[in-house]
């Protein structure tokens, strides 16, 4: 069995207590990860390693010891595959690859991709993850149709059978390359199985570390996948417009500068950058390439000031460019010179302000 972490940086109820995500929660086929209060919790000895909550977390904060998405991407591709099978030994489930990565696959690979349902018939965590993989083929159908790309991802019952590790090896099969990784993956196995049988609900606190890590606004690796599959794409001659709910990944956005204050919440919150301003806070800049659509800049804006757009235009993948949401009239504030957001009227920023009016009910003055 894998072992299922949990990178706390990552996720976005670290920052934000705000935050409305429930996606992993949602999509757990046996219902072991828990929020409370804003903190995740889970018990090792409960996950199946479907890798279904990495694949729905927008900032991929979960991961399986045995499966990386993108290595097995790569190798996929080297073989020149075409069907995605769970019967793969390699492979936990199709529901372990996000929309993201299913896209650049069929982007990038130079056949059909098929997904092999076949195997979800005997499968106990199908009356879950079996609808996830249909809704995934569908949304990157639709996507690669809009993009007129002529590619499509077939979902079938094919119970295609691929060479499987051997259970057991010979004297000289374990003094080989393979042989002895083939050992260290059994090693692996019992020893993930002994940890998850000893584990209670896994509980995570924040470190100093994980803080510094919070900071550093990094994408996700299957959004680099995407921009680099988008690369190869065929440009086409119309960029279509599409409604916001058909795509679940990415987003644009509106901001109404008659009611945002300028606290800059949004871009501090974001864990991606997509968000950004200059040194003196003039301007609230986004770039749609690097929205993983956590919602988490909305959950944050009191004056609910900044909302999603309700289409997006595909031709932001394909001509990226910087939006600048909101411009900002910045002067220096006459009492302790620093810049501020000028409304007009005394050159105060807001603390000298209430601090003035504070001292005048302290004396008494009106």
């Amino acid at each position: 069995m894998s072992l299922l972490t949990l990178d706390i940086a990552k996720c976005v109820h670290t920052s934000n207590k705000f935050a409305i995500c429930t996606d992993c929660v949602d999509v757990c086929p046996v219902e072991t990860i828990k929020l409370e209060e804003s903190q995740l919790s889970f018990t090792p000895a409960d996950c199946v390693g479907c890798g279904g909550c990495n694949a729905v977390c927008p900032t991929a904060a979960y991961t399986l010891d045995t499966f990386n998405p993108l290595n097995y991407i790569f190798k996929f591709l080297e073989n020149d595959h075409n069907v995605l099978t769970c019967n793969d030994s390699e492979f936990p489930c199709i529901a372990s690859l996000s929309v993201e990565e299913i896209l650049s696959l069929a982007l990038i690979s130079s056949n059909n991709i098929s997904f092999d349902i076949g195997p979800c018939s005997e499968c106990s965590i199908a009356h879950k993850n079996l609808q996830i993989i249909k809704d995934r083929a569908e949304e990157v159908n639709f996507l690669l149709e809009a993009m007129l790309q002529e590619k499509k991802i077939r979902v079938d019952e094919i119970n295609y059978i691929t060479e499987k590790s051997q259970e057991s090896l010979s004297r000289r099969e374990l003094l080989s390359k393979q042989g002895l990784k083939s050992a260290l993956s059994i090693k692996q196995q019992l020893e993930n199985e002994i940890a998850a049988s000893d584990a209670v609900v896994k509980e995570h606190a924040v470190s100093a570390a994980d803080i510094r890590k919070i900071k550093e606004k990094k994408l996700p690796d299957r959004r680099s996948l995407l921009l680099m599959a988008m690369k190869r794409a065929s440009v086409p001659e119309v960029f279509h417009t599409i409604d916001i709910e058909n795509i679940s990944f990415i987003s644009q956005k509106d901001l109404d500068e008659t009611t945002c204050t300028n606290c800059q919440m949004c871009y501090r919150i974001c864990p991606t950058g997509a968000l950004s301003s200059d040194k003196r806070g003039g301007m609230i800049n986004f770039n749609p390439l690097s929205c993983v659509q956590c919602h988490s800049c909305h959950d944050v804006c009191e004056p609910d000031s900044l909302t999603l757009r309700k289409t997006f235009s595909l031709g932001s993948f394909f001509e990226p460019k910087l939006e600048t949401l909101v411009r900002f009239d910045i002067k220096r504030c006459d009492e302790c010179g620093n810049f501020f957001t000028y409304r007009g009227g005394e050159m105060m920023c807001d603390r000298c302000r209430v601090e003035e009016e504070e001292a005048r009910e302290l004396w008494g003055i009106s």
